[in-house]
């Protein structure tokens, strides 16, 4: 097998491995100390999980997030140039209430076009979630147009944050 074809399997085996991470979960190397040794451990987070809606015992539930309605932009990077998406949300009690996206900054067709079948997807993915294990992946097809939404969400946490 020639050196040229051997960088082509390693560089599809690469997407494979990225796209998969992005719509199942994200991928985190963790450093573990045992002893005087330092391993690092591959975790798995998988971000379709939800957090419980009551609290455990019977505590009482303190929120992270400021309840309000809050919007950011994210960039996203497509093979016709960076993007924008517009995010709105409004969150009550850490969950997200409502969500709307805004498309206007989107100029390329095909971006447009997703941008669009993620809107129509979004909704069900984030509503009645809490905002803080929310990170989303391949939505209706969508799977650039997330990583705008990804980045104006994490805007929006920080701004939220308590």
């Amino acid at each position: 097998m020639s050196q040229q074809n051997r960088v082509k399997i390693i560089g599809l085996i690469t997407i494979v491995l990225l796209s998969t991470a992005a719509t199942t979960g994200v991928v985190v190397i963790k450093n573990i100390n045992t002893s005087s040794q330092q391993q690092a451990i591959p975790v798995v987070i998988d971000t379709n999980q939800t957090a419980p809606s009551q609290p455990a015992n019977n505590q009482t539930s303190v929120s992270t997030y400021k309840d309000g309605s809050y919007s950011a932009t994210g960039t996203f990077y497509t093979p016709d140039g960076t993007e924008q998406i517009g995010v709105s949300l409004t969150l009550s009690n850490d969950k997200i209430t409502s969500v709307s996206i805004d498309s206007s900054n989107i100029y390329s067709g095909t971006s447009l076009e997703y941008t669009q079948r993620f809107s129509r997807g979004i909704k069900s993915a984030v509503v009645g979630k809490n905002i803080g294990s929310v990170q989303v992946g391949r939505i209706s097809g969508a799977s650039l147009t997330p990583m705008g939404f990804n980045n104006a969400l994490d805007t929006i946490k920080t701004v939220a944050k308590v």
